[in-house]
């Protein structure tokens, strides 16, 4: 009989998840996904294996302020809704840390990236990789390059050393070492010129060590002017110049390179990584439904959370209760087994996805114009970098 009562506790019953849209444009399409792609499929697959169990997904927009993106949770919270797919900024997931936990709310994000999120034993998770997962491939990246010693710009703030720091140890194991690591502090315009003349002067002393083709130089930060501005001024400091730059994601696919310093980020790559979904035959059919809705391509952020939806509802069903410290349990082991739209779910001890493939994207010449180059890809499950032989990384500089 209790066998009984506990397969009838999920029985015909609709089970309201909150998803959260970061901003405006973020809502629109995050509200059609879901509608029309996700809580459908969902559905579909409950009835394939005979619950009398659905889903709906009530969708909120955080209008791009961490407050709003607290109201929705109050709202959600009144509803009695206690599962959130969410938010998809750090900042918003950073200021409702406290709330979700204090009234035992499941927060779990598609893309917030922060590594000041990655915390064990608390009520958010995230199929995003931390910030910080970057610096070993980064590492492979130069290893892969016949890199044994770099010169680092990073900008002189807590990301920036932190990543530095990951990037010492990561880059380390492979047997590279930093040969001169270079901070760069405010004022920009007053420091960039003496940097690139203390980078310059070391370039010269490794290349006597080490020979060019085994330097390089590194530039860390998160998207600042300075970093643009050090790649406009490079080709004044001609050792520097005749060397290949590696960033670290916020380089990657960035249009003020482009914008900016166009020949010169042509002339130096600046090879980034950025993450990207896993292709699989899943992938390729979802992708195919959203670019019919959208006419863009299916990006990490969102094959994420359709991802997401389907380990929420896997282990609803599975633990037969919407309780979130039961959820909390039951979700790791189901995350583990799955390998969604976005690649492997696995998560870490924090919570966060454990793997995750990476782009190497850098700048180049098509068409008689700089534009973004896919020049690699970082294969997350054997941690290795497959350079693409259609773009060789290893060019002759050229100047057009």
């Amino acid at each position: 009989m209790i066998s009984e009562l506990k397969g009838r506790m999920l029985e015909n019953l609709t089970i309201k998840i909150g998803v959260t849209a970061a901003c405006d444009r973020d809502y629109e399409r995050t509200r059609r996904f879901f509608k029309e792609i996700i809580e459908k499929d969902v559905n579909e697959y409950c009835s394939k294996i005979n619950h009398g169990v659905k889903f709906e997904f009530i969708i909120k927009n955080n209008n791009g302020t961490g407050g709003q993106a607290l109201e929705n949770l109050y709202e959600l919270k009144n509803l009695g809704i206690n599962i959130i797919i969410g938010h998809p900024w750090s900042s918003q997931c950073y200021v409702s840390m406290s709330y979700i936990n204090e009234n035992n709310m499941l927060l779990f994000s598609s893309s917030a990236s922060s590594y000041q999120l990655a915390r064990s034993d608390d009520n958010f998770l995230r199929l995003s990789p931390d910030d910080m997962a970057q610096a070993r491939v980064i590492a492979e990246m130069l290893r892969s390059q016949g890199i044994n010693a770099i010169i680092v710009l990073y900008i002189d703030y807590e990301w920036g050393v932190k990543l530095f720091n990951k990037l010492v140890n990561e880059f380390s194991k492979y047997g590279g070492v930093v040969e001169k690591a270079i901070p760069i502090s405010r004022p920009w315009e007053a420091n960039i010129t003496n940097c690139l003349y203390e980078a310059e002067a070391s370039a010269r002393e490794a290349i006597t060590r080490y020979g060019s083709k085994s330097i390089a130089v590194q530039l860390i930060g998160a998207g600042e002017s300075a970093l643009i501005e050090i790649v406009r001024q490079a080709k004044d400091y001609p050792t520097l110049y005749d060397l290949y730059w590696f960033g670290s994601h916020f380089a990657a696919k960035n249009k003020g390179f482009i914008e900016e310093a166009p020949e010169e980020s042509s002339h130096l790559k600046i090879f980034s990584p950025l993450p990207t979904v896993k292709e699989s035959p899943l992938y390729s059919m979802l992708n195919e439904r959203y670019y019919t809705l959208f006419s863009e391509p299916l990006d990490l952020d969102m094959a994420s959370r359709y991802d997401i939806a389907f380990i929420i509802a896997r282990a609803i069903l599975e633990a037969r209760t919407t309780d979130v410290g039961k959820l909390l349990e039951v979700i790791p082991e189901v995350a583990s087994k799955t390998f969604g739209a976005s690649g492997w779910c696995k998560l870490d001890e924090n919570g966060d996805r454990e793997a995750s493939d990476y782009e190497i994207w850098g700048y180049g010449y098509i068409d008689g114009r700089v534009d973004y180059i896919k020049y690699g890809l970082y294969d997350g499950l054997r941690g290795k970098i497959f350079w693409y032989t259609d773009n060789p990384p290893r060019l002759t500089h050229q100047t057009r």
